[in-house]
């Protein structure tokens, strides 16, 4: 049976392919691994993103001086200022574009991108799309990183490209959430062929970041643009389907740093 990647690759045509029972368990299984294997491998030396705090004594902290002398005299205990690093709290929505056109390892890289995210990042909700959205995981929800790759893996790819659909629905679970930080990040070719306009969809969201995936074609190239510009976010480019996963690792360390 097949094992690492070559399972997580090819997991489309082997859940078609092998009947159910315990086979077709143990290669889901494998090629969930992989895809965690990945994941794990490419964030292993980084660190959860953080943001430093502003504290005044008796909070636990380290002493800001400068802060502290500005203060106003005569000083007071409450005067002392402190600062601490803490966790950077954000909700999160993936928006993932698993249309037709996906099939084999682009899925499981997809999925290889999608759990970088939730490793980095604690509150992930995602949203895949192909003529409608499909509600993965929702605001909140506390999904286990191997059940989140799963529901990934389990998308079945097919019909249109829907991608206003999708970030209407990204746009509602980030409604959900808790913390004042909240951010859409949209994989796509950006090339719709269903739907009304995605870019009006983007300009609802606080910020949106789009990951430009697959060839270069001009339409979509204008409209992943077009869609960051009016969702205040970034644009990156992932040239090839391989390309994903870096490409994520290094948005997430640039727009979560502090």
């Amino acid at each position: 049976m097949p094992d690492g990647w070559a399972a997580a690759a090819g997991w489309r045509r082997l859940q078609a392919q092998l009947p159910a029972g315990p086979a077709r368990q143990t290669v889901r299984d494998r090629a969930i691994d992989a895809v965690v294997a990945r994941a794990r491998e490419l964030v292993r030396h980084a660190v959860r993103p953080t943001r430093v705090v502003s504290l005044a004594w008796p909070d636990d902290g380290d002493l800001d001086l400068d802060a502290t002398v500005e203060r106003p005299r005569p000083w007071t205990p409450e005067d002392v200022r402190l600062t601490r690093r803490v966790a950077r709290e954000a909700d999160v929505v993936a928006v993932l574009d698993m249309s037709l056109s996906m099939t084999g390892e682009k899925i499981a890289l997809v999925a290889v991108a999608t759990a970088i995210l939730r490793l980095k990042l604690e509150h992930v909700a995602v949203v895949a799309f192909d003529t409608v959205p499909h509600i993965l995981v929702r605001a909140g929800e506390r999904v286990p990183l191997r059940e989140l790759v799963r529901r990934v893996l389990e998308v079945p790819a097919q019909g249109y490209t829907n991608i206003e659909g999708g970030l209407v629905a990204g746009r509602q679970e980030l409604a959900r959430g808790r913390h004042p930080e909240r951010v859409g990040m949209l994989f796509t070719d950006g090339v719709a062929n269903v739907g009304h306009d995605p870019v009006r969809a983007a300009f609802r969201y606080p910020h949106l970041h789009v990951v430009h995936v697959g060839d270069h074609h001009p339409q979509g190239a204008r409209a992943c643009l077009a869609m960051a510009r009016a969702g205040r976010g970034r644009i990156y480019r992932a040239r090839v389907y391989g390309d994903l996963p870096d490409v994520v690792r290094r948005a997430v360390r640039e727009l979560f740093r502090s």
